[in-house]
């Protein structure tokens, strides 16, 4: 029989536990004893409660699957690697330094070797935006810049992105949107990203003001939300998230929070993050009882979160768009990931997730697919439905300081921000209309 192999697991330079591989192939996973001991330990998953037990395949593989990107993204990474896209560990083995939490697989991430390398260094260009541009480029062939050395970054979904970092004035990596005097730059050696960036994209028209404007609107009306803004490239736009799983410490080094994926909480791989589908995934009840697992106000904050998907029509809210922290936590993540499919006729409009039991557009929405929906939740119906009618008519409030905010950004265009903005407004006050009826 041959014998079972062990990849350590670590946060930063403190190994969590092993992935374990027996000789058929199949994972496992065990948290090292020391870090049971570990004074702030956090587990891998909620799916993987800290404890000397052994989790088989059926927790771990779903969950480390959800580490990496999806679709064309993931082929291009694996043609690259020369390795088999089935091959979740073999890819993270090459890839999994700096993913979303706060893991990484193989090798640990010790904060004396951690390195940054300016993007127009990297490329040898005379601008920033030059540099930015061609790294967009170089994201094409490479998702990642998967092969190169000294750099292990990985990110779930399948829309291009990358990871990198914000370098200020002082040469050290800072948290937040970069600002004139701020440098671009790719981590190295393991070091911490601080930035998500992705380009615009010509068959979504507008996707860069349509993302900034709703979380934008969040944001305004009280709802937590990633730091988002626009970026501008030589001849394009950027979205720039800045990494919510990222805090400061004290010395001014990047601290690593640990995070996981509604599906990862769930125990489904990529390929249930909708519900309907060969394999059923996370219906909305599933989604939102999904919050048993947080403190009783974040539970309502997930409940905001569901809503407002639904009000501005993110048909996109699978249950990859909704993360929970687990350092020091449960908490939930803030909203990311929003954005209004009214703009594009040529996209899918019907919701992620069946609305009280049907395939259903958000636009569709009356009481009783509302009361429902809280019911089978175990929520209060009427309160439900005066949360949905407090948050239209805080949207409606904020849409005049929203559009101004994201049509201010340099490169944002103003008349798709108005368009985008005037979408989502009747949408949302379609369906407040129709909550006193059936």
């Amino acid at each position: 029989m041959a014998e079972e192999t062990r990849v350590p697991v670590y946060y930063e330079q403190f190994q969590t536990g092993s992935i374990l591989v027996n000789g058929a192939g199949q994972l496992g996973f065990q948290y090292d004893a020391r870090w049971l001991d570990t004074k702030g330990s956090f587990p891998l998953s909620v799916t993987m409660p800290l404890s000397g037990a052994r989790y088989d395949d059926h927790f771990i593989t779903p969950w480390l699957a959800n580490l990496l990107p999806e679709e064309q993204q993931l082929l291009i990474l694996s043609r690259t690697l020369g390795v088999s896209s089935t091959d979740t560990l073999a890819i993270l083995m090459e890839i999994g330094g700096d993913t979303a939490g706060a893991i990484s697989i193989e090798k640990p991430s010790i904060q004396e070797k951690w390195a940054y390398r300016s993007l127009i260094e990297y490329y040898d260009q005379p601008t920033e935006a030059d540099a930015l541009n061609r790294h967009f480029d170089d994201l094409r062939n490479r998702p990642f810049l998967a092969g190169e050395d000294g750099v292990r970054l990985s990110l779930a979904g399948g829309q291009q992105k990358t990871a990198l970092a914000v370098i200020g004035p002082d040469g050290h990596p800072k948290l937040g949107l970069p600002q004139k005097s701020d440098t671009l730059a790719i981590p190295m050696n393991g070091a911490p990203s601080t930035i998500i960036i992705k380009p615009d994209n010509p068959t979504l028209a507008g996707i860069v003001e349509n993302e900034t404007y709703c979380l934008t609107l969040a944001n305004l009306i009280g709802i937590p939300v990633a730091e988002v803004g626009i970026i501008n490239t030589t001849g394009r736009t950027a979205l720039g998230v800045a990494r919510y799983d990222r805090i400061m410490r004290k010395n001014g080094s990047v601290r690593r929070l640990h995070q996981e994926d509604f599906a990862q909480a769930n125990g489904l791989f990529p390929s249930q993050k909708y519900e309907q589908g060969t394999v059923r995934g996370l219906d909305l009840t599933g989604l939102i009882q999904t919050g048993r697992h947080l403190p009783a106000v974040e539970a309502l904050n997930l409940l905001d979160q569901v809503i407002f998907n639904i009000l501005v029509a993110n048909t996109d809210a699978h249950a990859k768009n909704y993360s929970m922290i687990l350092s020091s936590g449960p908490t939930l993540a803030p909203l990311y990931d929003v954005s209004s499919v009214l703009l594009w006729d040529h996209v899918n409009q019907y919701y992620a997730q069946k609305l009280a039991g049907r395939k259903r557009k958000p636009e569709d929405m009356t009481r009783r697919h509302w009361d429902r929906i809280a019911e089978e939740a175990g929520l209060s119906p009427r309160g439900v439905r005066l949360r949905v009618q407090e948050l239209v008519d805080a949207m409606v409030a904020a849409r005049v300081e929203a559009t101004a905010i994201v049509s201010g950004q340099r490169g944002a265009v103003g008349k798709i921000v108005e368009h985008v903005a005037a979408l989502i407004e009747k949408n949302a006050l379609r369906i407040a209309g129709r909550l006193g009826g059936g």
